[in-house]
């Protein structure tokens, strides 16, 4: 097997990526390093979790290694080749993106399909979520019940999501969630393209528009504004955030 294309970095150049090939066959190969304290968890076996989901359009893993290099720990991981491009060079959408109808019918087919999914991944203590929420904004969120939890992809942004033909990529962070967290995060990675942040909110809208709903949007705002003030990230998508995740703690207020 040889390496036939350049290599892509993932976050930070935590991640490097490249084509390869046989003389019959091309894959993606992908190799991963973490300082050995923290290779471990859900994140570090994520793809080879993912094996068991059935009906959702995803690379499929085909083999992996681990193996050690002090101070980190790397795995390599062998999987089908996609063809077609991300969406976005970036997690956060920035310009203008045209995809055909069946395109947004698939993506919501596959986080349905998803959903069902059974898995120990994740979170499965719902009130303990909404603590987590509470204690990042410093306000009651005066939850009706419980906010429901199902399978989600939690790294659903634009550079996971492939076109013209749907792909979901990386999924290192996926488990069970608030219902509707995967879409919250691709909507909340839309906010600088409106039109696509719109549509987004339409496809969506019966899981985004509860409780639950709103919930995975405070929640997926959390990380975003988090990474904002930790790191270099998302300097323009903050502030847009920031706004919104204070016009729904506006509307928690009121219940």
């Amino acid at each position: 097997m040889s390496l036939i294309g350049e290599a892509v970095f993932g976050w930070h150049d935590r991640t490097i990526g490249s084509a390869s090939a046989t003389e019959r066959c091309r894959f993606w190969l992908r190799a991963t390093a973490e300082q050995r304290d923290w290779a471990h968890g859900e994140a570090w076996t994520g793809n080879r979790d993912a094996a068991t989901i059935k009906g959702v359009p995803k690379p499929e893993l085909i083999a992996r290694t681990d193996w050690d290099e002090p101070p980190v720990s790397i795995y390599a991981e062998l999987l089908t080749y996609i063809s077609d491009a991300p969406c976005s060079s970036s997690p956060e959408l920035t310009e203008p993106l045209t995809l055909a109808s069946s395109w947004w019918v698939g993506l919501r087919a596959a986080m349905d399909v998803l959903a069902e999914h059974p898995t120990a991944r994740g979170e499965h203590d719902p009130w303990a979520l909404v603590r987590r929420v509470e204690v990042f904004y410093g306000q009651p969120l005066n939850m009706p019940k419980a906010p429901a939890l199902r399978t989600e992809h939690t790294d659903l942004h634009w550079s996971n999501l492939t076109c013209p033909r749907l792909w979901l990529l990386d999924w290192e962070h996926w488990g069970m969630a608030p219902a509707g967290y995967g879409a919250a995060v691709l909507y909340l990675h839309s906010f600088m393209v409106p039109d696509t942040a719109a549509h987004v909110r339409t496809v969506f809208a019966d899981v985004l528009d509860t409780p639950t709903g709103r919930l995975a949007q405070l929640s997926a705002a959390a990380h975003i504004l988090d990474r904002a003030d930790r790191s270099d990230d998302y300097a323009t998508l903050a502030d847009p955030v920031r706004a919104h995740a204070a016009r729904l703690l506006q509307l928690a207020g009121r219940h």
